[in-house]
């Protein structure tokens, strides 16, 4: 195990100067590039499962994201918003172009609609059964939200991103973030509020 390989595993995968040397060794050595991979496939799914239909989708989206990655090291500049910024920038870019793939199909094929559940499974609770309504309600509620709020959301709660690093992957300030963070949270309490 080289020294880069052991440092990555001592420390938390949310320590941006550990990414940042490790980004920059896996310029020239593969295995560094693995070590990105291992520390943050896992956020990168949950993001892009919040983005997509399901998890075959969110798989082959991340699997997209790190062969851009890996192709794109070389020109990965540190400083920016660290490796989780520009990781999460990758993926948003990803599943932005399959959701121009998708759209453009749908106008030449007709989908079934998203935001009919799944049958009934005849093994699932009735908890089961309200936890899964209560999930496609708060999608929907995410879905109605203007496209940056949404973006900020999914980022934050599905991805794990700082304020900082959702400002880089979406191009705003962190303080620009925060008030849409907070904008989007007070819409979502306010349509839930408005339900009872």
């Amino acid at each position: 195990m080289t020294g880069i390989e052991a440092a990555a595993f001592e420390q938390p995968a949310d320590e941006p100067d550990r990414d940042e040397e490790i980004a920059l060794e896996a310029r020239s050595n593969v295995q560094a590039f693995e070590l990105l991979y291992r520390r943050h496939k896992l956020a990168v799914f949950r993001y892009l499962r919040a983005r997509t239909g399901s998890d075959d989708d969110a798989a082959e989206l991340t699997a997209v994201t790190f062969e851009r990655a890996l192709s794109a090291i070389g020109r990965y500049r540190p400083g920016r918003g660290g490796v989780l910024a520009w990781l999460f920038t990758i993926a948003r870019n990803a599943a932005n172009d399959a959701d121009r793939r998708r759209n453009r199909w749908r106008l030449l094929v007709r989908h079934r609609d998203d935001a009919e559940p799944d049958p009934p499974d005849a093994r699932l609770t009735e908890d089961d059964l309200l936890e899964r309504e209560r999930l496609i309600e708060l999608r929907h509620r995410v879905r109605a939200l203007p496209v940056m709020q949404r973006e900020a959301l999914v980022l934050r709660y599905a991805g794990g991103l700082t304020a900082r690093e959702i400002g880089v992957t979406l191009g705003k300030s962190e303080a620009a973030t925060l008030k849409i963070l907070s904008r989007a949270l007070a819409t979502l309490r306010e349509a839930y509020r408005d339900d009872q």
